[in-house]
């Protein structure tokens, strides 16, 4: 479980964007998401080496998209399933990580699972 990534001020921060960059695929899939945190400061956050992105996002809704809750997940059945896949074609992931956002406004749900983040 990564602490940090647990105890940044998620709730009430807004999601702003998201975007994947694909430019280097296979080798370092990136996810990055741009967050104004409830205290007006803005970041980027950047998932490095994403194995597999997983979004249930519901629209529609004309409000803001803030944050319920984010967490950093170090086991879960689809981590077992990503790595029992990948180590079956010699790849070992046995530092990937779900990264999960949930959402207040529209209820959403995201999960990223990835290698590493960074804060930006």
């Amino acid at each position: 479980m990564d602490t940090k990534f647990n105890s940044l001020p998620w709730h009430d921060a807004e999601l702003l964007s998201i975007s994947i960059d694909r430019s280097n695929a296979g080798n370092n899939d990136i996810i990055t998401f741009v967050i104004k945190w409830p205290d007006g400061n803005q970041n980027d956050i950047v998932f490095n080496d994403c194995y597999l992105f997983d979004a249930r996002m519901n629209f529609g809704v004309v409000a803001e998209e803030s944050i319920l809750e984010a967490m950093c997940l170090d086991e879960s059945s689809q981590i077992s399933d990503i790595k029992s896949k990948w180590q079956s074609l010699g790849v070992a992931l046995d530092n990937i990580r779900c990264y999960r956002i949930i959402t207040n406004s529209t209820n959403s749900q995201i999960n990223i699972y990835a290698l590493s983040y960074t804060l930006s």
